[in-house]
């Protein structure tokens, strides 16, 4: 499951930054928390909702992190 759930990340990731030529940056995190979400339920394995749910927020929050850092690099000319 590792492997899915850093593959999915890194989707979220690609998917948000495509959304960004369309919506503000500031629902960036909204739209990643969703996909997390919804891809923590209905991909990942899990055993019940509230362990999709929580797969998704942390999902969500990993793209979300890779999010910011690359936008902190790219500020700095990194």
């Amino acid at each position: 499951m590792t492997y899915e759930a850093a593959f999915v990340a890194a989707v979220i990731m690609a998917i948000a930054q495509f959304a960004k030529g369309y919506i503000p940056s500031r629902f960036v995190p909204l739209v990643t928390m969703v996909l997390g979400i919804v891809a923590g339920i209905v991909y990942l394995p899990n055993t019940g909702i509230q362990d999709g749910i929580m797969n998704g927020v942390i999902l969500a929050l990993s793209a979300n992190g890779l999010f910011d850092v690359t936008k902190m690099m790219h500020s700095k000319g990194v």
